[in-house]
């Protein structure tokens, strides 16, 4: 050992975990001490708990700290986050993103850290998790649990093994008796589930800011109550051996969240942790250099589609490894606004999603390649993240989305032929027949009517109830988004009327104009305007024995409530029965909730804007989409002679 005093308290014959009480004036090198490292390895490996104290610098936990609460106050509160997962009481496990102040190499790169961790989790180890756990003031005992299950099922195997993940906890906070700390069994990281571990075995750390301690992911331990009145968070740097995948902590939000631009920073020496975010982050940008079109090759718009969608399924293919697919079956299923594919094949075990009860196929699934120029990376997670909240906190079926390799909800690719990268997604193949696909007769009984509106209503109801996120992005389908500046679904209205045609462009305006009166009288309160479907539709209605669910959300936004009634009303507006239609539907809606009456009077006007907002879109996605070209004029004519009759027969 060095001449610098360095105390090693390996605490045998107590219940504490041991600990190593460096010195504040020890110096960087010291810490790769040999001797050091190995009585520190040893004390690890027999307890699966170890304690350093004054390894960092105080000055700089506290630059963490006021980092942490300017970007992640907006988690100090007792409520679900579609982006942290709660893991007790007042607690919220969050992912925080690799940048300043937390992208500190004397932290994730200590020396004496990467040295244990070399030789407790072998050469290739890499940083696998980065985040932090939140508790509250009043937060009460979490339950005692390990942060990971069993490897196999002879648990006796797993007990055996050596380490493969280790848990570095830093304390942004001093823990104190008041802000709780966390209680740990050492040695239980050996001991099987069946075995019963008493109180008085456990221990609870206490540290000061600049202190940590390491856990073994099979260690039983538990976050203890805090009864201050401070928040209490703690960072969290979790190292994984080569071939560990986490399975089970990362359902609502990404192990380690960092950037191109990042991780360009990171020093050469350290690069080596971060090698699964360079291959992601390849897989996103490597290809780009190597995309430019020579002089002869056909642009994208110009291509037919057929070969549009060749070329779509070609970058299908290439951003499926990215979701656990080492091979798979890919069919096109829709080349409209966005690309649908089904796909068929198996994933990386570790990748499984919980889909609960909800009917989906096994190994089947759907990979949408995203239109371009439209909707942002953000506006698409933030539908995926409507997605997971419906799917965990209803009973309704619909998509659930699927995480790539870094938990991440959506993924990027590219090939030759086409010019820009395409966000992509993926979902589970929800189970059952369109209602679009059933007899006339069959989806016009009462009890089906019925049921459908009380799954709007249902559907509503939680979008009403839903907090939501404050990074949440989705359009907003008020006067402005129909018929503004985000006219024919695009982000340059203007244009779209310009290249409407005469005389159809007229007819539209006068709609355009009723709609912005009657939204103006209506006002965008939450009683009468919320996070609606957008494009609730036979099509997207699923049965699946007496059960409905709901698919595409790709139109989910804001906008009032009676305008996804009218989306659904559109399929029956010449049916001699549309009154009986519309009471069926409002009888089911008003089991769930209210029904706005303010806007009964306006569902037919509402019918026809929703006419004229499709007949928009149809001449936007006209310009690079060469089915919708084909039949564009015969599209607005149709469009016209609807809009005529709801104008005149029913006086909107």
């Amino acid at each position: 050992m060095s001449t610098f005093a360095v105390k090693i308290y390996k605490n045998t014959h107590s219940n504490k975990p041991p600990a190593i009480h460096l010195p504040s004036n020890l110096p960087h090198q010291e810490l790769m001490n040999g001797e050091l490292i190995t009585v520190a390895q040893e004390l690890f490996e027999e307890n699966g708990v170890l304690v350093i104290n004054h390894l960092f610098s105080k000055e700089l936990i506290s630059q963490f700290y006021q980092g942490f609460v300017a970007r992640y106050q907006t988690y100090f509160e007792d409520q679900d986050y579609d982006d942290a997962l709660k893991v007790g009481d007042k607690r919220q496990m969050l992912t925080v993103d690799f940048q300043e102040p937390f992208n500190h190499p004397t932290v994730y790169g200590n020396p004496l850290l990467l040295s244990l961790m070399k030789g407790l989790l072998g050469p290739d180890f890499v940083l696998g998790s980065f985040g932090a756990v939140i508790s509250l003031p009043g937060a009460l005992g979490q339950h005692i649990h390990r942060d990971h299950p069993p490897l196999f099922e002879d648990e006796a195997l797993t007990l055996n093994l050596p380490s493969f993940a280790i848990t570095v906890v830093v304390p942004l906070v001093d823990l104190t008796p008041e802000t709780g700390s966390t209680r740990l069994w050492k040695g239980s990281h050996r001991v099987s589930c069946e075995q019963k571990m008493a109180m008085k075995d456990s221990s609870i750390p206490l540290l000061s800011t600049g202190s940590c301690y390491l856990m073994d992911y099979q260690l039983l331990h538990g976050g203890t109550p805090n009864v201050s009145n401070l928040v209490r968070p703690i960072l969290y740097i979790i190292y994984y051996r080569s071939w560990f995948q986490e399975a089970v902590n990362y359902e609502q939000q990404s192990r380690l969240s960092i950037t191109q631009r990042e991780y360009d920073k990171v020093p050469q020496s350290y690069k080596f942790l971060f090698v699964r975010q360079r291959e992601i982050l390849r897989a996103n940008h490597s290809l780009e250099p190597q995309l430019r079109q020579s002089p002869t090759q056909k642009n994208f718009v110009e291509l037919t589609s057929k070969e549009q969608a060749q070329q779509l399924k070609k970058l299908a293919k290439t951003v499926l490894p990215q979701y656990g697919f080492k091979q798979a079956d890919v069919q096109l299923i829709s080349h409209g606004d966005n690309t649908v594919f089904s796909v068929k094949g198996s994933r990386m075990l570790s990748l499984e999603t919980d889909l609960g009860d909800c009917p989906t196929a096994p190994n089947h699934f759907i990979l949408r390649i995203h239109r371009s120029h439209y909707l942002s990376p953000a506006a698409i997670e933030s539908e995926l993240h409507w997605l997971t909240h419906l799917h965990h906190k209803t009973q309704i079926r619909v998509p659930v989305p699927l995480p790539t390799l870094e938990k991440t909800l959506y993924s990027s690719g590219q090939v030759l032929g086409i010019s820009e990268p395409r966000i992509c997604s993926l979902t589970g193949w929800v189970k059952g027949r369109s209602l679009v696909d059933l007899p006339r007769a069959e989806r016009s009984q009462p009890q089906t009517l019925i049921a459908i509106g009380r799954l709007l209503g249902t559907l509503h109801h939680h979008a009403a109830q839903w907090s939501v996120p404050g990074a949440f992005t989705r359009p907003c389908w008020n006067w402005n988004g129909l018929f503004g500046k985000g006219a024919g679904y695009s982000d340059d209205g203007d244009r779209v009327w310009e290249l409407t045609p005469q005389p159809y462009r007229r007819l539209f305006e006068s709609v355009s104009a009723q709609v912005k009166t009657v939204m103006a009288s209506l006002g965008e309160d939450k009683e009468q305007f919320g996070l609606i479907h957008g494009d609730f539709w036979l099509g997207n209605l699923l049965i699946h024995g007496e059960d409905i669910g709901v698919i595409d959300f790709a139109d989910c936004g804001f906008g009032y409530w009676g305008y996804d009634l009218a989306r659904f009303l559109n399929d029956f507006s010449t049916d001699p029965q549309y009154s009986n239609c519309l009471d069926h539907l409002l009888h089911g809606y008003t089991q769930v909730r209210t029904f706005p009456e303010a806007q009964l009077p306006h569902l037919k006007l509402f019918l026809a804007a929703q006419q004229v907002t499709l007949a928009l879109w149809r001449v936007n996605r006209a310009q690079d989409h060469p089915d919708f070209r084909s039949t564009l004029v015969a599209d607005l004519e149709e469009t016209a002679e609807a809009v005529d009759v709801f104008l005149t027969a029913f006086g909107a």
